[in-house]
């Protein structure tokens, strides 16, 4: 008894027998997602029903790997809640919005932790990254005729070599290959650096890639989790030197020179097996586009706009006082948020001294978030903010241009895990390790001060840069460990050759 194995678009995969199905991250609606601001290339709404079609009369099991809209699309889950035997399966996260979101819609949920298998001739085994704000999970799935690995969006990179060891032969491996974040898309900078931050963006995603395939030596790769595209926003999101949103042609120019040839570019609906197509999906035309803006809405005109600056400034408050007894760095950055011209429209946020104050130029250090008021409409409501900030609608501006983790913890964490967010990131273990380079010997420290990436099992390039098997980081061992473009630092220091 072989299983049925199809790709439906973006991230969401069907692996089905005569009487069991598993339907992983189903992304089928017409109306995008992050308020209508990605949408799915290439388009796969028109399908849904199709997949519903398929689902019934079976034993399903439907597993979501993150909250993320374009991932956990309460639309299309909605279509299987009269599903007489559904069961949907999530990673048992601290946080527990995607647990409670479910609840309310009425769907028969169960939490799956760390290596906890389910499931019957389909069999599945999860795979967490929990580290506060940015949590995900992959899945490696059993059937009686193949093995599944797909790592989505989660950047366990650094776990891979360890899994290779413990899981059988991988069949099908599928990871994101696309950006997924607001920088630098949304950020003020000159047309150079933004290509050259894009550019820098897209190959440290692509060498992960690389990596992975690599390490896993899957008999195919199925490139997923991505792209969207964005037909209500800049053009230039979809397509250019700009972007880090880039398609599967450029993805398999890079795999190809690198000597990777086994990938399966599946189209929606299609039957992923060996003779699946090989041939990459090009990003959307002009024209396409045009056409797609014709028969779809721009789910943005219809949100409604009741902002009101006493209120933000409430929300705000109540965010700053559950930080209120936790010591932060003295050179964390303020954050201005300013929805138009003049000192009463411009709102800072002081993290260090947690309180709130009027200011038309707010000092440095400092990140600036620039928007229209029905976007911090959205910010005061129930929607979560890291949603928000992946709407690609606000304008941001760093002063200096330094990233800050501090600072991005408090634009995306709900409320919920917030402080304990924080209080992860100043307590990183302090492990120290020895790595070596062409004979040399360094100390540093073992995990990255951006999310905790394991750096023991970082590359070195030919700079002398320790680099992330996460986020792709880079701290330069010339420079005592330094990350030039974060000020972070793992302490790196030389030492002696032995005797």
């Amino acid at each position: 008894m072989n299983a049925d194995f199809t790709f439906w678009g973006h991230n969401c995969f069907l692996i089905e027998t005569d009487h069991e199905a598993l339907l992983i991250d189903p992304w089928l609606n017409d109306t995008g997602a992050f308020f209508g601001s990605w949408h799915q290339w290439p388009p796969n709404g028109h399908l849904r029903d199709v997949v519903r079609k398929r689902c019934t009369g079976k034993k399903l099991s439907i597993f979501l790997s993150h909250e993320h809209q374009d991932h956990f699309d309460s639309s299309t889950l909605a279509t299987f809640s009269g599903h007489p035997d559904c069961t949907i399966f999530i990673p048992a996260y601290k946080d527990k919005f995607l647990l409670d979101a479910l609840h309310r819609m009425t769907l028969h949920a169960v939490e799956l932790a760390e290596d906890e298998k389910a499931g019957e001739n389909i069999q599945l085994r999860i795979f967490i990254d929990d580290s506060g704000i940015n949590h995900d999970a992959a899945i490696f799935v059993n059937t009686p005729g193949f093995t599944f690995f797909n790592q989505n969006d989660c950047k366990i990179f650094d776990r891979l070599p360890a899994l290779k060891k413990d899981l059988p032969r991988v069949d099908y491996y599928s990871v994101q290959f696309s950006g997924a974040n607001w920088h630098p898309a949304c950020f003020l900078l000159p047309d150079e650096q933004r290509r050259l931050v894009a550019r820098k963006k897209v190959l440290s995603k692509l060498r992960n890639v690389l990596s992975g395939v690599k390490i896993l030596e899957p008999r195919f790769f199925l490139p997923a989790a991505g792209p969207a595209f964005f037909p209500f926003l800049d053009p230039a999101l979809n397509v250019g030197a700009g972007t880090i949103f880039v398609h599967q042609d450029e993805l398999d120019k890079y795999l190809v020179q690198n000597g990777i040839r086994n990938i399966l570019y599946a189209r929606p609906g299609e039957r992923i097996r060996e003779d699946a197509s090989r041939l990459p999906v090009a990003g959307p035309t002009p024209a396409e586009i045009e056409q797609y803006n014709e028969s779809h809405k721009d789910v943005w005109e219809g949100i409604d706009d009741n902002f009101s600056p006493a209120y933000f400034a409430e929300v705000l408050q109540r965010r700053l006082a559950l930080v209120a007894g936790i010591a932060l760095p003295p050179e964390t950055p303020s954050i201005a948020f300013r929805w138009g011209a003049g000192e009463s429209e411009t709102l800072v946020v002081d993290l260090v001294g947690k309180s709130l104050l009027y200011s038309r130029e707010p000092e440095a250090p400092c990140l600036v978030l620039t928007a229209s008021t029905k976007y911090f409409s959205l910010m005061c409501g129930e929607d979560r903010w890291q949603d928000i900030a992946l709407s690609l609608r606000a304008n941001i501006e760093r002063l200096p241009d330094v990233y800050n983790t501090i600072v991005n913890i408090f634009l995306f964490a709900d409320e919920s895990n917030l402080a304990e967010s924080v209080i992860r990131n100043l307590s990183l273990s302090k492990e120290r390790i020895v790595i070596e380079h062409q004979g040399q010997k360094y100390e540093i420290n073992r995990y990255c001060p951006h999310q905790g990436g394991d750096l023991a099992y970082a590359s070195i390039d030919d700079d002398l840069h320790v680099v992330c098997p996460r986020h792709s980081w880079r701290f330069d061992l010339a420079c005592e460990g330094m990350c030039k473009t974060s000020g972070m630092s793992i302490d790196a220091v030389k030492l002696a050759a032995s005797k």
